[in-house]
């Protein structure tokens, strides 16, 4: 029975042709909207090289200080190189902690090549044991090239080629704001998506004299990435964060730190705007659902209202099938295999425009990030989309043929 209904349906599908391409269009934009707007939301916090262990990282991107007689009042920003030394390196629960700086501008030049702008990270060893890069050749700086404070750098294939002329740059020198480095490692250009990970040039923080910059004696320009064995230990890790705080504060004589709901996940991390407002993620989670129901409802109202009038034209057809002696749940199923079937069509349509787009559009979207198959192909993102539509679908189509369906004969051959 159930296969005769998918052929009438089918059916019924040829025979208004306009209608069913409508409806379908309808469903598949629908569809479409949705799956584009969770996966440029979940880029942000899904796993990709070489962030690809973001479901187990903390940040701790700001700290704030206050003086004991005036606790009201506080500095915040990033922090020196001493207190996160004394602050994080000491954590023996983590799987590594790293101290990098935020990025910036720098110039870069070599005798083969042009002087460039690049965006110069400074950090440490660990930074390679959080991170997962590309190596096209080379390696990265080690803990002896760190404690030794050696100029070396890891550089992005764009860059070995404007500096060098290809990207077998390993071993050659280049310098740096006019400071000599030499080249031990090139990696595959990384996405600006990679919030924490991304820049174009990286250099042990040693090497440089940004650990004497300090203000307000605990303040610097430093942020520290902490990646724990698995998410299961982050209460562990906060708990050993918060005990190592207070014993740098019994170090400190007029002043306190603190890191106000610090570290961060990945999700409260993005979200993270001020360095002395803890970002309201209650509120930023509803803003998101606000966001995508308003970016719905067009397509949601126009799909409802379509099906909707498509029924009620069809209602002197219920009542000749009735005449016939269609029963009331013959009917219904009809209409709604009818429609389950507008809408699985539609949603083929709309999965393969989405991914179609996603590709096409990749750069834009992404930002030249490498999304793994996985992410661009995840089911529940599309039965959830469906599942949408479908229960729109169902409710637009069967509220009116579950009417029509009790209507007697004569009042559905004249509506």
């Amino acid at each position: 029975m159930i296969k005769q209904y998918f052929i009438q349906a089918f059916h019924l599908l040829k025979e208004n042709k306009l209608i069913s391409f409508i409806s379908i269009a309808g469903t598949s934009m629908a569809i479409t909207m949705i799956m584009v707007i969770v996966l440029t939301l979940r880029v942000e916090t899904a796993n990709y090289l070489p962030e690809n262990k973001r479901d187990r990282t903390l940040y701790v991107k700001w700290m704030s200080t206050y003086w004991n007689d005036n606790p009201n009042s506080s500095s915040n920003g990033p922090m020196a190189v001493q207190t996160a030394k004394e602050c994080f390196k000491d954590l023996t629960t983590p799987e590594a902690v790293s101290i990098l700086t935020i990025p910036d501008n720098h110039l870069a030049s070599s005798p083969e090549g042009e002087q460039i702008s690049v965006i110069l990270q400074q950090t440490d060893e660990s930074f390679w044991e959080v991170f997962d890069f590309s190596f096209l050749n080379g390696k990265p700086f080690d803990l002896a090239d760190t404690e030794s404070g050696l100029a070396k750098a890891v550089i992005t294939e764009t860059v070995a080629r404007k500096l060098f002329n290809t990207v077998d740059a390993t071993g050659r020198t280049m310098s740096l704001d006019y400071a000599n480095y030499t080249v031990v490692g090139v990696v595959k250009d990384v996405s600006s998506l990679a919030r924490t990970a991304f820049a174009e040039v990286w250099i042990p923080y040693t090497s440089t004299d940004i650990g004497s910059f300090v203000w307000n004696q605990v303040m610097g320009v430093m942020r520290v990435v902490i990646l724990a064995h698995s998410s299961a230990d982050f209460p562990a890790i906060r708990e050993e964060v918060e005990k190592l705080r207070l014993k740098f504060n019994d170090q400190l004589k007029d002043q306190k730190i603190m890191y106000r709901d610090q570290p961060d996940t990945q999700f409260v991390y993005n979200n993270r705007k001020w360095a002395n407002i803890p970002p309201d993620m209650d509120r930023i989670v509803i803003q998101y659902i606000i966001i995508i129901a308003l970016l719905l409802m067009v397509p949601a109202i126009n799909l409802s209202g379509m099906t909707l009038s498509r029924m009620r034209k069809r209602f002197p057809e219920i009542g000749v099938r009735k005449a016939f002696g269609a029963s009331k749940n013959e009917l219904l199923w009809q209409i709604l295999t009818e429609n389950f079937l507008l809408t699985l069509i539609g949603g083929i349509v709309g999965l393969l425009i989405t991914y179609g787009a996603s590709y096409l559009l990749k750069d834009l979207l992404f930002d030249h990030a490498v999304l793994s198959l996985s992410m661009l192909l995840d089911p529940l993102i599309f039965v959830m989309a469906f599942l949408f539509c479908l229960v729109l679908n169902l409710l637009s189509a069967g509220i009116p043929a579950w009417r029509a369906a009790r209507m007697n004969i004569i009042s559905a051959l004249t509506s």
